[in-house]
């Protein structure tokens, strides 16, 4: 007898670590063949979501993966609210950008300007003038025809194009065309054109040479103003021979640096699709797992007291 009763006892607790396994098995949502257990007294019946859906749906419109699983998630409402805010701050600083574009746009060509020349009188004029520009390039052009300085080396856009806004802000050899270069280094103090003192730099050479590269200019006379002796060399890579390209290059910068942070909006917009998706599968996965239903029916083995004996007993359990 006691042998008997100690192997129901341990039939009693295999049966219940093998239910607890079952239990354990079914609710693991990674193992497949959860998904095909069906018995006779307990059918599993899954409400499931599908992940790979709920993903899609949130990379193309984040939130809606979270929404499709389970409505009251956070993250269906947090990644929406990302979303519109990222948008509103690429469309804010695209728009901060366009308006220093018309700034440093205007600053160059856009308006004119009185200029004070070097014996004291004023012109009216644009900042910046092609006509300067290609005057100039001319002569440099002309000083060797064998040198690097020939016409696919000035190529710069007749047209107000971003091209031209750039280059004339970028390369030195377009600085010909600013008002305060072409008036303090290619005429004289009436502004009368002369033709500019060239200096060499890089390599000790005249401009005869075909290894002569241009380094800079001598002032075609003294401002004492602005710190510019028609003995002392200003080079071409220096703003000193062009504050107002100077000025020109700190707007351009602002208007770019509004630019880069429309950008960095323009990647979190990418990343919060990306991150959204990746989170619709979390919370699919979490709903699914959630979402494992029997039918109320259970078969379950225990040990019964009948007629003062201990008795292996099968009873079904439903619940309703």
């Amino acid at each position: 007898m006691p042998k008997i009763i100690l192997c129901l006892i341990l039939c009693s607790m295999l049966t219940a670590l093998s239910a607890q396994g079952a239990e354990d098995w079914l609710w693991e949502e990674e193992k497949p063949e959860a998904e095909k257990l069906e018995a006779d007294f307990i059918k599993v019946n899954y409400e499931k979501k599908d992940a790979r859906l709920a993903m899609l749906m949130s990379m193309v419109l984040p939130g809606a993966g979270q929404f499709y699983a389970n409505k009251s998630a956070f993250t269906t409402y947090l990644f929406p609210i990302l979303e519109i805010g990222l948008a509103a701050g690429i469309i804010y600083y695209n728009d901060r950008g366009n308006d220093k574009t018309d700034i440093f746009e205007k600053y160059a060509n856009g308006e004119e300007i009185e200029f004070t020349l070097g014996d004291g009188t004023t012109i009216v004029t644009t900042r910046y003038d092609r006509e300067r520009q290609h005057r100039v390039e001319g002569i440099l052009m002309n000083l060797n025809p064998v040198d690097i300085y020939e016409q696919s080396y000035f190529r710069l856009e007749d047209a107000n194009s971003q091209h031209f806004y750039e280059d004339i802000g970028k390369y030195p050899h377009y600085v010909f065309g600013w008002a305060d270069w072409y008036y303090t280094f290619a005429t004289d103090t009436s502004g009368n054109f002369i033709g500019p003192n060239w200096y060499p730099g890089g390599y000790d050479s005249t401009p005869a040479d075909p290894n002569w590269i241009w380094g800079g200019n001598y002032p075609l006379y003294d401002d004492p103003e602005n710190g510019l002796s028609t003995t002392v060399m200003v080079s071409n890579e220096s703003h000193s021979s062009s504050p107002m390209r100077k000025k020109y290059v700190q707007l351009r910068n602002d208007a770019k640096d509004e630019y880069a942070i429309a950008r960095a909006f323009t990647f979190g917009l990418a990343a919060n699709h990306i991150a959204a998706g990746l989170d619709a599968i979390r919370v699919t996965r979490k709903v699914n797992r959630g979402a494992i239903t029997d039918n109320g029916i259970r078969l379950k083995y225990y040990t019964g007291l009948r007629n003062d004996q201990l008795t292996p007993t099968l009873a079904l359990n439903w619940k309703f």
